[in-house]
């Protein structure tokens, strides 16, 4: 990492207000990636302070550093590195209780902190008070009250944290008694680590033993201190697996003669000791402003008026983005016809050979223009909606509802919210199963998220249901959306009494209190993270599949349609639809949107037998419309809607996973559903009388 003068970490739990606080302090001074080997987002962002350079990493929110998920790791192990100069503990004012066992377990790591109390705002509003001078002498380090969406308190806690990076500010943190039988066996253990090499963090490592911790047990189980804390050893120690295991076995014996248990003890005291620190520092005022928070939420949780307001919410946002796409995405085509027009001309003045005007033309700009006209409105519409009801606090209540439904399939209520972005974008939808703690439900969610219907699958479906059932266009696209959502259910419960039978589940979820959203930040955020990646990755692989496609059709040149690579393929590719009445041309169409789906209908006219160019496609609408039966067309829809993900988010699948067997695992679930519910479709279809 490049050298900064000061290294602040940014630690907290969840939805304290850790990222406004970090953009307040850097601005647009940030860029997101991942962990390191993780699939956690890692924020960076740095801002000066008196000609000095202060980098600041957003650690992820966490409940606790007891290594049981990837954010506590990953917090823990940068707490435990000499990266950072001070952690900055970024703790809710509303919630001071629960979040001091955060804190209580940072000040067990390092005596480099300082205490953000944030949303002191919304405390007062609830009545409560907090004597700062006290919360800070009974912590051991300086607090600072502070309101991250206003930027109230940052110059306060930029100074107090520069005063600890410079050692100006003396820190004594809190040192937490746990009672004479865990004390006894610190010791013991402490005299043991330091014999074999470990000379910093005694006390904090011997709890994790005593704790159980996987981590720390793991890397003494296998001989090597080096695969959690190499920091903590002495220069030049390297002490042996036949030294680590009876450490291990010391803890072991030890924690065998509590009771209760030393996991369960530890936890027990940090709660009490926040206990004592929240009522000595904390009053509440009994005629305060009644919560406004839980007067809503009586509402949006109500067993029963939750489902209409959440319906509506859903609908309005849908609606927003549809018709909020149209002008745009028209303007978009336009731009695209004009710059087709504009550069086949200057390629035939300047007398170009008909492949290079032809494949930069017809193949390259026409299917990459037709993709960015198709996604980039309503994703750009979507993504910006969704965000502000994540800001409002809309979203985590959506999730705490819809629990009561995934738990009848085997899930829990934040899958929905996967659902939600993949809506926009599936790649998006496998990148927001992040905020799914349980790992086989995170799992579940991937393989599941191809199945729901992108925004480009939905823009090019209109145009076909619009095409083929004109005015019942309208519930075609509903039962749609019916099926997609059908087929997440039933590949969800069909995995989770499968493969998953055995995984355990788990859902936990805060409901943060409503706050007026941070508008230019969403926007930037919706834009930079989400838009702006998806359409990326998405033209990476659009343009060169545009080209490849238009080849097969142009190749051999001026050959009749059955004798190019197209046509050879459609004869090739043609018994594979026989089940479902589908011809050669709609398989092979389908094989062709692999890249992108939003490229369906160029596909077709290539596969129709229009060679020459992507963007032929009002012939070919025409010869659809008089050629495809109701029954043929629903089924194409159907199996075009869920037979598999698009190749962008089998590669953020990838990257999520990192794992080739759930890969491949997410295109075989959402290929053999598309299967089961095509045919079910097109035989129901018969059995009514269609043909």
């Amino acid at each position: 990492m490049e050298k900064h003068d000061i290294n602040i970490a940014l630690a907290g739990n969840p939805n304290v207000g850790k990222s406004a606080i970090f953009n307040s302090l850097t601005g647009m001074r940030q860029h997101t990636g991942n962990w390191p080997g993780k699939t956690v987002a890692r924020a960076e962002g740095e801002f000066e302070l008196l000609g000095r350079t202060i980098h600041v990493v957003d650690l992820p929110g966490t409940y606790s550093l007891a290594a049981q998920s990837p954010e506590e790791v990953i917090a823990r192990d940068y707490i435990l590195s000499d990266e950072p100069d001070v952690i900055v503990d970024v703790v809710d004012a509303t919630n001071l209780e629960r979040n001091l066992n955060l804190t209580i377990q940072i000040l067990e790591m390092t005596d480099r902190a300082v205490v953000a109390l944030n949303l002191v705002d919304e405390a007062t509003k609830t009545g409560v008070e907090i004597d700062v001078d006290a919360l800070s002498k009974a912590l051991g380090v300086p607090v600072v009250p502070t309101v991250g969406v206003s930027g109230k308190g940052m110059e306060d806690l930029v100074r107090a944290v520069a005063s600890v990076a410079d050692r100006r500010a003396e820190t004594d943190p809190v040192r937490l008694d746990y009672g004479r039988v865990i004390e006894r066996a610190v010791v013991i253990l402490e005299r043991m680590l330091k014999n074999i090499g470990v000379e910093r963090r005694t006390r904090w490592l011997a709890i994790k033993l005593l704790e159980d911790d996987p981590q720390i047990v793991e890397a003494f189980r296998q001989g090597d201190l080096g695969l959690c804390c190499p920091q903590l050893l002495r220069s030049g120690a390297d002490p042996s697996p036949d030294s680590l295991c009876p450490i291990l076995d010391t803890s072991y014996r030890l924690g065998e003669g509590m009771d209760p248990d030393a996991k369960v003890e530890i936890v027990r005291r940090r709660y009490i000791l926040a206990d004592k620190i929240v009522h000595s520092v904390q009053r509440r005022h009994p005629k305060a402003w009644s919560n406004i928070t839980e007067k809503i939420d009586r509402v949006l949780t109500h067993k029963i008026w939750s489902w209409p307001i959440m319906l509506a919410m859903l609908a309005a946002v849908f609606w927003i983005t549809i018709q909020g796409a149209n002008y745009p995405s028209d303007l978009l085509e336009e731009a695209t016809d004009w710059l087709v027009m504009v550069s086949r001309g200057w390629l035939q003045s300047i007398g170009a050979p008909w492949w290079v005007t032809g494949a930069l033309v017809d193949g390259l700009t026409m299917g990459t223009g037709t993709v960015i006209a198709v996604m980039l409105p309503p994703m750009i519409i979507f993504f910006t909606l969704f965000s502000l009801m994540e800001d409002m606090g809309f979203i985590p209540r959506m999730a705490f509802n819809m629990d009561r439904v995934m738990r009848l399939v085997g899930s829990q209520g934040k899958q929905c919210l996967t659902c939600m972005m993949s809506f926009g974008c599936n790649v998006t939808g496998v990148l927001s199963t992040r905020i799914i703690d349980n790992e086989k439900d995170r799992l579940v969610a991937i393989l599941t998220s191809p199945l729901v219907i992108c925004n480009g699958r939905f823009g090019a479906g209109i145009v076909l249901a619009i095409l083929l059932f004109k005015d019942n266009a309208l519930q075609v696209m509903l039962a749609m959306v019916g099926l997609s959502l059908g087929s997440v259910f039933l590949a969800t419960f069909v995995l989770n009494h499968t493969i998953f039978r055995k995984e355990p589940g788990g859902f936990v979820l805060e409901l943060p209190p409503y706050r007026e959203p941070q508008w230019l930040q969403v926007i930037w955020r919706s834009l930079r993270d989400q838009t702006g990646r998806v359409m990326l990755r998405a033209i990476e692989i659009a343009a060169p599949a545009s080209l490849i496609i238009w080849a097969m059709g142009n190749i051999p040149h001026n050959a009749p349609f059955d004798e190019t690579l197209v046509g050879r393929l459609v004869h090739l590719m043609a018994p594979l639809g026989a089940p479902w009445h589908l011809s050669g041309e709609m398989i092979t169409a389908l094989l062709f949107t692999l890249p992108a789906k939003e490229i369906v209908v160029p596909s077709l006219a290539m596969t129709y037998g229009l060679q020459h160019t992507l963007g032929n496609a009002t012939q070919l609408l025409a010869t659809l419309a008089s050629s495809w039966t109701p029954l043929t067309a629903f089924t194409f829809l159907t199996f075009y809607m869920l037979y598999m993900p698009c190749l962008v988010t089998v590669w953020a699948t990838w990257k999520e996973t990192r794992s080739i067997r759930w890969t491949v695992m997410s295109i075989l679930v959402p290929f053999t559903t598309a299967i089961v519910i095509t045919t079910i479709v097109f035989w129901a279809g018969r059995a009514m009388g269609f043909s």
